[in-house]
């Protein structure tokens, strides 16, 4: 789940003016086909920021500096499990508006730049479902991603909130053109950024776990086993991120590549033991 932290900026320094100016859109599609040059030929999103909750201040706010993976304490070895190293935020610096209605940015947003902090929570709480919708296949299934149901997510989105709009403030420093606030809270009052979180929470589409790996006898059971077979099934597998045990702290792409090379030589492995 992401709530885009977004600003006004120079028309020049954001994708914003390709919606605004169809004449500039097909200029830099011809500089991509012809030249394989031009803003087209560039990735939206050329970095991100992750970061742990823990290594920021409640407070001011501040860096406290990197957890150590280990760490002499009297002598004795005292080692931070992994989930205390794993990042709560990610941040997305994007050249665009971060919300997903396309609308708005046609009627609200055409005249203006607009660069974002998509401001994500790597680690909700929150659980959805997915659902059959009817008997019949062809139907789309009934999602409800169920977003900020759980109360521990909450001072969670918070903090990564004012995090984001710490890093605005320091952006504009260094000399970058930020203008004024086009998404944005009111005030940084624990009312103000929930009243933004209710109006612009949206998903990242990065869903996962619905087909879980895990054992039937787990506190949380499984769908899939550990070789992708469906529980039940020995000709059924699935190879996506629904089967992620948990939600992992990046994007899901690498990760459902390297799944499904795993699953194509277990399948080459099988089909070759039938031979």
């Amino acid at each position: 789940m992401a709530v885009p932290i977004t600003w006004e900026v120079p028309m020049a320094e954001s994708l914003t003016h390709l919606i605004s100016s169809p004449f500039k859109a097909a200029l830099e599609f011809i500089k991509l086909i012809v030249l394989g040059t031009g803003i087209l030929s560039l990735p939206i999103q050329m970095l991100s920021i992750f970061v742990r909750a823990s290594s920021i201040s409640d407070d001011k706010l501040d860096f406290r500096g990197q957890a150590p993976s280990d760490e002499k304490v009297g002598g004795e070895l005292a080692s931070i499990g992994p989930e205390e190293l794993l990042p709560d935020f990610e941040f997305m610096p994007l050249p665009i508006g971060g919300t997903d209605k396309y609308a708005e940015h046609k009627l609200r947003f055409s005249h203006m730049g607009l660069f974002t902090f998509l401001t994500t929570l790597l680690r909700p709480k929150s659980r959805g479902t997915v659902r059959l919708a009817s008997k019949n296949p062809y139907d789309r299934p009934k999602v409800d991603c169920n977003f900020m149901s759980d109360p521990a997510d909450w001072p969670m989105i918070r903090k990564a909130i004012r995090v984001a709009l710490k890093l605005g403030r320091g952006v504009k420093k260094t000399g970058f053109p930020l203008i004024s606030g086009a998404i944005v809270p009111e005030s940084e009052s624990d009312s103000d950024i929930d009243k933004l979180i209710v109006q612009r929470a949206r998903s990242v589409y990065h869903w996962s776990s619905t087909c879980r790996m895990a054992p039937e006898s787990d506190d949380a059971p499984g769908v899939v086993a550990d070789d992708l077979r469906v529980h039940g099934f020995s000709n059924l597998r699935v190879c996506d991120a629904s089967i992620f045990p948990q939600t992992i702290c990046t994007h899901t792409m690498a990760p459902v590549v390297m799944v499904a090379e795993k699953c194509a030589d277990m399948i080459k492995a099988t089909n070759a033991g039938k031979s």
